[in-house]
């Protein structure tokens, strides 16, 4: 993999009174900081120091080992969405992929109607709430 180049536009530094023990001066001054990484969401706080350029330079390095191991760790897998259901005959099962929903196959295979129906269930569609087409966008 190569370098990782990064500058000021690729994150958003907020700076934040701490809280805690330190009294006044650390509920008054604006000491702490949270840098967020804008493409990732990515976020990291320094709240350990007095001084602005101690907790910045720790937010930074907080941010920056959490960016370096977010953008070399491979996702495990991946989920293919295309398929809506999976059909096994040998354990006698229809796995629903959407809804999560399991039933026995040798009932699905000649009637589909309740692994819809189930499925309408778990996702709480009414007849009302689905989109209804009119007689006009029928003849189109």
């Amino acid at each position: 993999m190569g370098d990782i180049h990064l500058t000021k536009k690729d994150f958003k530094i907020d700076w934040y009174s701490g809280s805690g023990a330190g009294g006044q001066h650390r509920n008054k001054h604006q000491n702490c900081c949270r840098i967020t990484h804008i493409e990732s969401g990515l976020s990291a706080i320094g709240t350990s120091s007095k001084e602005r350029t101690s907790n910045q330079r720790e937010a930074f390095t907080k941010l920056a080992n959490r960016i370096v191991a977010y953008l070399t760790v491979k996702p495990e897998h991946k989920t293919n969405t295309s398929v809506i259901r999976n059909y096994n005959q040998s354990r006698n099962e229809v796995h629903d992929k959407a809804s999560g929903l399991k039933m026995p196959y040798n009932i699905i295979i000649d009637n589909i109607g309740p692994m819809i129906e189930a499925r309408k269930q778990k996702f709480d569609l009414q007849p009302e709430s689905l989109p209804r087409s009119t007689k006009k966008e029928k003849m189109k």
